[in-house]
C-alpha cells in the first residue's frame, strides 16, 4: 500500500462558466487523498476529472458554499452510493 501525503494540492481545472456556458479554468486545493479517490472514480466512470468536477459544480441539489466543497462533497457522495449509504 502507498503512502499518501495529506497535504493540501492545488490543480487546475475547467469547469463551465455559468454566465457564458464556455469552459473556465480555475485552481481547487484538495488533500492528496481526494485527489487520489477523484483520479479512481473517473477511471471507473470513464469521465475526465473536469468532466466530474462540471457536474458536480452544476448540480443543483448541492448546497455547498464553495466549488472545492461541492466538489469534494460529491467525492464523498460517491463512495456513499457505493456502500448503500444515501440518507443525509
Amino acid at each position: 500500500m502507498t503512502q499518501i501525503s495529506q497535504s493540501l494540492v492545488n490543480r487546475n481545472i475547467s469547469v463551465i462558466d455559468p454566465n457564458s456556458g464556455q469552459p473556465h479554468r480555475t485552481s481547487i486545493r484538495l488533500e492528496e487523498i481526494e485527489w487520489e479517490a477523484l483520479r479512481e472514480i473517473c477511471a471507473r466512470e470513464n469521465m475526465s476529472i473536469n468532466d466530474f468536477c462540471c457536474k458536480a459544480d452544476s448540480d443543483e441539489r448541492r448546497r455547498e458554499h464553495s466549488r472545492t466543497s461541492r466538489i469534494r462533497s460529491a467525492i464523498l457522495d460517491h463512495y456513499r452510493s457505493q456502500t448503500g449509504k444515501l440518507d443525509s
